[in-house]
């Protein structure tokens, strides 16, 4: 499977607003049955810009209207299915925004609008001892953060 997809890094106070899957059985056969953090965002649609999918994603999962600062980067990531490593895998490609939320300026819980996201603000400083993925985001998104050019990773 190929996904491309728009995601937002999200920060306040040296938190990043990370998105998971709260329930506990995956609906979908290719969702792993494992918890673990990621950035917000999602699909882009047919005929849909990369930016207007961020800010309709952050929207739709969590009722805040956002904007984007800036675009940080493109990351690709793929991986297999556990048990078949053979035919099945899904490899993305992840278009990275630096987004704010609009009328957010604190820390505050952001309630659960759809049923298999939900949100929590991480301390910048523990990312690296999180399950976080991909798990080169761990490394490479302080580094975006840092430079003021877009960045493309084809790891």
């Amino acid at each position: 499977m190929h996904h491309l997809l728009s995601r937002a890094v999200i920060i306040h106070d040296d938190h990043l607003l990370l998105a998971y899957d709260p329930r506990k059985e995956p609906k979908h056969y290719y969702e792993l049955n494992v918890a673990f953090y990621y950035l917000p965002g999602g699909h882009i649609e047919f005929n849909e810009s990369a930016e207007a999918a961020v800010l309709r994603e952050i929207y739709e999962e969590t009722g805040f209207d956002s904007h984007i600062e800036r675009f940080l980067g493109i990351l690709e990531h793929s991986w297999n299915f556990p048990g078949d490593e053979v035919c099945c895998h899904t490899h993305e490609i992840n278009l990275i925004f630096k987004v704010n939320l609009k009328e957010v300026n604190d820390l505050i819980t952001i309630f659960q609008k759809e049923d298999h996201v939900a949100f929590h603000w991480i301390s910048l400083k523990e990312i690296c001892d999180i399950d976080f993925r991909p798990e080169s985001l761990k490394n490479i998104l302080p580094q975006w953060l840092a430079e003021q050019k877009p960045n493309l990773d084809l790891s």
